[in-house]
C-alpha cells in the first residue's frame, strides 16, 4: 500500500513541478525576446503582437499585467511539489 501512495506522491510532485519549470521557462524565453528587441535591434517591443517593431515605440506592459495568474500558479506549484516531495520521503521512512 505505501508503494502506491509513494508512486502518487512521485507522480504529483513531477506534475507540479513540471507546471513550475514551464512557467518559469516561459518568463525566462518573453524575456530575453524583449532583452533582444530593445539591446540588439534598438527597437520597440510591441507585448500584444510579441513581436519587434523598428518603426514605432509601444508603451511597455509589465509582465504582471500580461499574465496576471502566473506568480499565484508558480507559488501553488512550487509549494505542491515541496510538498508532495515530503510526502514522497515520508512514505519511504514510515
Amino acid at each position: 500500500m505505501k508503494s502506491k501512495f509513494r508512486i502518487v506522491f512521485l507522480a504529483l510532485a513531477l506534475l507540479a513541478g513540471g507546471a513550475f519549470i514551464s512557467l518559469s521557462f516561459r518568463f525566462l524565453l518573453e524575456e530575453k525576446k524583449v532583452d533582444d528587441c530593445l539591446s540588439a535591434k534598438h527597437g520597440s517591443f510591441d507585448y500584444s503582437t510579441k513581436s519587434c517593431d523598428l518603426e514605432t515605440n509601444h508603451s511597455y506592459v509589465p509582465y504582471s499585467a500580461r499574465h496576471p495568474l502566473d506568480k499565484r500558479v508558480a507559488l501553488i506549484a512550487f509549494l505542491c511539489c515541496i510538498a508532495f516531495l515530503s510526502g514522497y520521503f515520508y512514505t519511504k521512512r514510515g
